[in-house]
């Protein structure tokens, strides 16, 4: 990416976060739209794999393969940046940048690719799946290394297009400590993992459906912190929550991937997260999706 590209995307990013954190307002995303046929969506693996600029405009390091990623939080300072002016904004995101880059390429935890574990889950959702035309799903793993820690928040997301719209959708695992990630993984842990992948793979599907054919409730607007969701600082932030999904809480950003709020960009989309973890305070207004 051009340092100038680099240097606009970081400083709109770093405006809109501020603004967003003043302002206070939430507004949550368009639900998918009702198919015409009778039954669920049919889906398929989009044709190409996910564009790493859609999930974050900068700061996110491949590992291994196209649909596995890291990002860590280190390596700049948010508010020193702001105050040296644009330049010290491109500075922070080039260090950032280059940061991930290093600890991914010595992190064990690289991608194997999602392709043959998703096909099998695919396929099966399928088999009970209504006609019409499908939803082209785009999945990929980010790992997420907050700025403070030594932990590592693993998700599951699916970029959807479906009939013009897209959205997303996140399964978030349980933390591993960095010395873990780094590691990597043995046989028996791999094959422990792709089965997660497969019960995630499954939710991420059924919520999908449940947000297209609107069987959802209505989202609360709250100021929520995660450190998996927002890995820069504690602060709470605006967004929604939608009571549980089968026995995960439901988070609700706002937004619409691939829009470049470079530093709200891991909140968006739909997201089925652990309670724990979750640090939810000043309740406000509930509104309906769309």
């Amino acid at each position: 990416m051009q340092r100038t590209d680099l240097l606009r995307r970081a400083c709109v990013g770093a405006v809109l976060l501020i603004a967003w954190m003043s302002a206070g307002a939430y507004q949550p995303p368009a639900l998918p739209p009702q198919p015409a046929q009778a039954g669920d969506i049919p889906v398929e693996l989009a044709a190409a794999p996910v564009d790493p600029e859609r999930v974050r405009s900068h700061g996110l390091a491949k590992l291994g393969d196209d649909s596995t990623f890291y990002v860590q939080a280190g390596g700049g300072s948010l508010l020193t940046g702001l105050l040296l002016g644009p330049i010290g904004v491109a500075i922070n995101a080039h260090n950032v940048a280059k940061r991930s880059e290093r600890e991914a390429a010595a992190a064990g935890a690289a991608g194997n690719g999602l392709g043959p574990v998703l096909q099998g889950v695919f396929a099966e959702y399928n088999a009970g799946a209504g006609s019409g035309p499908a939803a082209k799903i785009a999945p990929y793993i980010v790992y997420v290394r907050p700025k403070k820690g030594e932990s590592v928040y693993p998700r599951l997301s699916f970029d959807v297009e479906y009939a013009g719209w897209s959205g997303r959708y996140s399964y978030h695992f349980a933390p591993m400590s960095l010395a873990e990630f780094q590691a990597g993984r043995d046989a028996a842990q791999s094959e422990a993992l792709a089965a997660e992948l497969v019960r995630a793979g499954q939710a991420l599907l059924r919520l999908f459906n449940a947000e297209a054919q609107h069987r959802v409730g209505p989202v609360q607007q709250v100021r929520l912190g995660s450190w998996a969701l927002n890995p820069l600082f504690e602060a709470g932030l605006p967004m929604g929550v939608r009571g549980e999904f089968e026995g995960r809480s439901v988070v609700v950003g706002q937004g619409t991937p691939g829009d470049h709020k470079a530093l709200l960009s891991l909140m968006v989309g739909t997201h089925l997260m652990p309670g724990d973890g979750l640090r939810i305070d000043k309740p406000g207004e509930q509104s309906q999706q769309r």
